[in-house]
């Protein structure tokens, strides 16, 4: 008799776990969505009940009180009122109707317990191991008292050892699902705090970093201006302060564009882009600092077709700006800027190569990260926008590097065909 419970008793508890692991493995993706967050719990209950249903057989008394208390208690208890209303739907009418458990007990004791679960849920905070498990197995044990009253009082009492074993099994599953569904929400909570931590660690790096920068040429332009209140000061003095005074504020505004540009990339024209024009016109405006720096600049366009893409005029030539610069700036001693535009399996790439100290894998997992630059007097601000233009382009991004061997970056975007 034993066995003959016990094996659908392990068949449900399986079914239960899968769909805890199933919850907590796809949940965060929807952690900060409510209603998703309800419709995932609603897809992984009535996936795993068509499976039970249809593949497993049922013992009427074993999922009467065993099944339903659990997957009731656990629903209302830890998700609340919808995936709560339709555990209890699914289970109490399934029951019913297609294990064809006792009706009247069914019912009555089920909807109890989606009460009583709601109760609690709405107002006692998911709070420690112990109490929950409290909470857990009073909800099942009223939910037992109450059908086997029921069942008793219509005359339909069954063999009293079998519900005993029933009944024992169901008490310590109710522990041991608690147990892991606690863990599970404590997971999520975990996953939840992490992410908002990140997020208001990056605020505040970022309100650092903004404030850091735009208040050192906002210093420098509030002491030009004092210079210009003084009554000896020359004509062309005043001249030269007032052109440091709008450059300063020019240099804030750059800054304060750069993190508006990141937090919102800007593509309201975009247009069809010809990459090897844009690529020779980025060339040309770096020629000058170039030969200043002693690098040699050597370009490539390995595609005999023409290489389009959609995207900003304006924002791809920054883009493409950023990191050439950003390559020359790592040559201080001179060096070698390589570029190659090629055509591969219908997708533009940009390959920029240099000869300069490079980076450690430790270092280039973070390019592109807030506050991150490995210049003394950079912000990290560039290849942050360089990212985010990318990304609002459909394009993908990819660094390489070794220190002492330089860096390669490369940019992919989808072809657009000239017909």
């Amino acid at each position: 008799m034993v066995q003959s419970v016990l094996l659908p008793v392990i068949h449900g508890l399986l079914y239960m776990i899968a769909a805890c692991l199933l919850f907590l493995v796809i949940n965060p993706k929807f952690i900060f969505d409510s209603r998703r967050r309800k419709l995932l719990f609603l897809a992984i209950l009535t996936l795993l009940s068509f499976v039970y249903l249809g593949y497993e057989e049922h013992n009427p008394m074993v999922y009467a009180l065993h099944l339903i208390p659990l997957s009731i208690a656990l629903a209302s208890l830890y998700e609340g009122a919808v995936p709560g209303i339709a555990t209890w739907a699914a289970f109490v009418f399934c029951g019913i109707f297609v294990v064809e458990t006792e009706g009247l007990p069914t019912l009555l004791a089920g909807t109890v317990l989606l009460g009583l679960g709601l109760l609690l849920h709405y107002k006692m905070e998911i709070s420690s191991h112990k109490r929950m498990s409290l909470y857990t197995i009073c909800l099942v044990m009223i939910y037992l008292l109450l059908y086997l009253s029921t069942l008793w009082l219509q005359g339909r009492w069954e063999d009293t050892r079998l519900v005993t074993v029933i009944v024992t099994i169901t008490l310590v599953s109710s522990l041991f699902t608690n147990f892991i569904y606690f863990y599970v929400k404590h997971q999520e909570r975990f996953q939840r705090e992490l992410i908002l931590s990140e997020k208001y660690q990056l605020i505040g790096q970022l309100a650092a970093s903004l404030s850091h920068e735009i208040r050192n040429p906002l210093t420098t332009t509030r002491g030009f201006l004092q210079l210009m209140g003084n009554e000896n000061v020359s004509k062309e003095a005043m001249e030269r302060y007032r052109t440091y005074a709008f450059e300063g504020i020019d240099h804030a505004n750059s800054i304060i564009t750069d993190y508006l540009n990141f937090s919102k990339p800007s593509l309201e024209e975009p247009t069809l882009l010809n990459v090897k024009e844009e690529v020779d016109g980025v060339i040309s405006w770096l020629h000058p600092f170039s030969v200043v720096a002693n690098i040699t600049i050597n370009v490539h366009h390995l595609a005999d077709t023409s290489l389009q893409i959609w995207g900003e005029p304006k924002k791809f030539q920054q883009c493409l700006l950023n990191v050439m610069k950003n390559a020359i700036e790592s040559m201080p001693e001179g060096g070698s800027l390589t570029v190659h535009t090629r055509l591969k399996v219908e997708m533009v790439q940009i390959i920029i190569r240099d000869t300069g100290v490079g980076m450690s894998s430790t270092a280039i997992k973070r390019v592109g990260r807030p506050y991150f630059t490995t210049k003394e007097s950079g912000t990290g601000l560039g290849l942050m926008v360089v990212v985010s233009l990318v990304k609002a382009m459909n394009g993908k991004i990819y660094f390489r590097s070794k220190p002492n061997e330089g860096t390669i970056c490369e940019m992919h975007f989808g072809l657009i065909s000239n017909g």
